[in-house]
């Protein structure tokens, strides 16, 4: 029996990326010199606002969504980081059905456009862009809830205002 009463939803779009990774390959493909202080910016950011217990990370394979995950769990201290094959195909009843077998009331999913932004309409019925190192906060009263309310997005520069104070 579930007896989460909510979930949480923290959707990260993955910081910026190198052009060509070095064996030709889009899922091969580093954060950029930028990207890196991107992902620890949204990193500290996200410590200042979210209270981390019980969070879990889970990520596309792609190495670019890897290293920003990871920026995110050393900052978060999330009890979980796991790479998830639907973070990068875009199979949200896939990604559903994972956070409802779940114990955790705070997901953290680290992906890509244009997946993030269907999902959040999806979602909540708010249509946003999805800029590369911003966040969009969802909360649905229950887990299995195919309605989620749509609490904010931020976008990365404020992301990087807010790790700097």
């Amino acid at each position: 029996m579930d007896r989460r009463c909510h979930l949480e939803l923290i959707l990260v779009r993955h910081a910026d990326a190198e052009e060509h990774s070095s064996d030709g390959s889009d899922g091969g493909r580093r954060l950029s010199a930028l990207g890196e202080e991107q992902a620890a910016q949204t990193a500290r950011a996200l410590k200042k606002l979210l209270a981390p217990e019980g969070l879990v990370i889970w990520y596309s394979p792609k190495e670019r969504t890897r290293q920003t995950a990871l920026a995110l769990q050393v900052q978060l201290q999330a009890v979980e980081c796991i790479a998830m094959d639907a973070l990068a195909t875009g199979h949200l009843t896939q990604v559903q059905f994972a956070w409802q077998e779940s114990a955790a009331e705070r997901v953290c999913l680290v992906g890509h456009q244009p997946f993030l932004g269907d999902w959040v309409a999806d979602l909540s019925g708010v249509r946003l862009p999805i800029a590369k190192a911003s966040v969009t906060l969802l909360h649905a009263e229950h887990p299995t809830s195919p309605h989620f309310r749509f609490l904010g997005h931020l976008q990365g520069s404020l992301l990087a205002r807010l790790a700097a104070t």
